[in-house]
């Protein structure tokens, strides 16, 4: 393993892409050559005890490299962009001070945002509020959803692609809160990232029938591995519509322990919204200014990558 200069860093790389693209596998790889420890840029990882579900990475994974901000919040508990930014700053604080560098990875680009870009000034009461909305504009169909953005912020929902649920959901979410667009909100702002760094982005991409392939050999091997065994335990101690069990597959667990889904039709019901999930995050990613983006199992791509770790930590 390269070791460290005493140089504090100025970049924090980002390993970011859809679910199941095979970010932990390079990020393992990485910390076997150079001394990186992971922040998480994942939104449901951090929730206490939905280990298997939401795919944190297993013991061996964390001892090869460590990871940061999963499996630490209740499951009743709501977190925001805001509390992300604050924790990152805290974490990538205490890395340095041992060394070490922090790479964040994941796929949660609303928290990706609010450390590259930082926070857009909402009105007080807002992050209280937000659970409340965030349900609202859920419930929304596609048609209503895009109907009402376009109607109080015509020029976001002019630039988003006619797929992009996820940033139209977010726009309108914030509409809601401040009571303003998004558009006029975003040209206000002036970029502030987080502790004043660069975060070069590293996009994982592969082939989208692999990638549901892969999707469809994970769920099966989560419901091996006791997927639902982890979720009656859940169940004893939360209700099931708290925020925790209210991730992506864990309400189809739910579901089926209920005794509303049989279960021959489990997985396909989880490998479906798994892999609508992974395209919105393909979609969030597709227009970000990234330094390369690329198959993790690619040589060429892992090149790149160790590159800019090297450089990061000043090892020429």
């Amino acid at each position: 393993m390269a070791a460290a200069s005493d140089h504090r860093p100025t970049a924090c790389p980002v390993i970011a892409g859809p679910t199941a693209a095979g970010k932990t596998g390079l990020v393992t790889a990485l910390a076997a050559e150079f001394p990186i420890e992971v922040i998480s840029l994942d939104s449901r990882q951090i929730y206490r005890g939905l280990r298997i579900g939401t795919a944190q990475p297993t013991d061996d994974e964390k001892a090869a490299c460590p990871h940061h901000l999963i499996d630490f919040l209740a499951p009743e508990e709501t977190y925001s962009a805001q509390r992300f930014r604050v924790d990152f700053c805290r974490v990538w604080e205490e890395i340095v001070a041992r060394g070490r560098l922090p790479v964040l990875a994941g796929g949660a680009g609303l928290y990706l945002r609010v450390v590259t870009e930082g926070l857009l000034e909402l009105p007080a009461g807002s992050e209280e509020r937000l659970p409340e909305v965030r349900a609202e504009v859920a419930a929304l169909d596609d048609a209503a959803l895009a109907a009402e953005l376009a109607a109080v912020d015509p020029d976001i929902q002019a630039k988003l692609h006619p797929n992009d649920r996820y940033r139209r959901t977010r726009a309108l979410e914030i509409y809601r809160l401040a009571g303003r667009p998004l558009s006029q909100l975003a040209a206000l702002q002036d970029p502030d990232p987080a502790l004043g760094l660069t975060f070069p982005l590293f996009v994982l991409e592969r082939p989208v029938v692999e990638l549901d392939d892969r999707i469809a050999q994970r769920t099966e091997q989560m419901l091996g591995a006791g997927w639902l065994e982890e979720t009656r335990e859940l169940l004893a101690n939360h209700a099931s519509d708290c925020p925790g069990l209210r991730s992506i597959g864990y309400a189809d667990v739910v579901r089926h322990l209920q005794g509303e889904l049989p279960e021959v039709e489990l997985a396909p019901a989880i490998v479906q919204v798994t892999r609508r999930y992974a395209k919105r995050q393909r979609t969030w990613f597709r227009p970000w200014p990234r330094e390369v983006a690329g198959n993790p199992d690619d040589p060429g791509f892992q090149s790149v990558v160790a590159g800019a770790v090297r450089r990061a930590l000043d090892l020429g």
